[in-house]
């Protein structure tokens, strides 16, 4: 694996030493995940890091070769979090779940891929649970009949499942991936994460035993 780490210029820097921290974990977190997913030996992912201020760290794929970082600028740095940023991201690439991707997801698709990438995550980050893999029984409940009529368009609205519009709450696509996700280990314990990437949603959807 290859990796070309480039930190974007803002108002607000790193210095040296917390910048070698973060190339440091970025690399080393990166090298595991691919590792532990089998990407390709010779496959390059380059990462654009970028200081902003908000209180979170943000990541986000956009090719098989480009993932985005936001990193608050703060006294401490939140390495538990920025290991399940990359953990995260980097599985969006082994299932081929990114921007510039050729084909168009479905609301389906879209579950499972966030809900597999934040299961892997958990997986391996155990200490830093993100808010977004948390739910309610009743929350899922209720937006599940939401999902049938509309898990296999294409143009459904992602803002509004996965960031909130229109009477959905803020992270619900995340949250219900994440209960498809456990569901099948609930109900199939040997199989990994590793493994249920390489099925298909109407597989992982069997798997669920979910009624959409």
């Amino acid at each position: 694996m290859r990796f070309n780490i480039i930190f974007i210029q803002s108002k607000k820097v790193f210095n040296k030493k917390v910048k070698r921290r973060i190339e440091n974990i970025i690399r080393n977190t990166a090298k595991d995940a691919a590792k532990i997913l089998d990407l390709r030996q010779n496959h390059l992912i380059n990462f654009t890091v970028y200081s902003f201020d908000k209180n979170y760290i943000g990541g986000f794929t956009q090719a098989e070769d480009f993932i985005q970082i936001s990193i608050p600028e703060r006294k401490k740095l939140n390495e538990e979090d920025l290991k399940s940023t990359i953990y995260h991201e980097i599985h969006h690439i082994k299932k081929g779940y990114f921007g510039y991707a050729k084909k168009r997801f479905s609301l389906l698709e879209a579950l499972f891929s966030e809900g597999l990438a934040t299961v892997f995550a958990l997986e391996q980050v155990p200490k830093y649970i993100p808010k977004w893999s948390k739910y309610r029984k009743n929350l899922i409940n209720k937006w599940l009949p939401q999902v049938k009529k509309e898990k296999f368009k294409v143009n459904y609205s992602h803002d509004e499942w996965f960031f909130g519009a229109r009477g959905k709450p803020f992270q619900l696509g995340y949250k219900i991936g994440t209960y498809l996700i456990n569901q099948i280990k609930k109900n199939h314990p040997k199989l990994t994460t590793k493994k249920l990437t390489k099925k298909n949603t109407k597989v992982l959807l069997k798997l669920s035993k979910v009624k959409l």
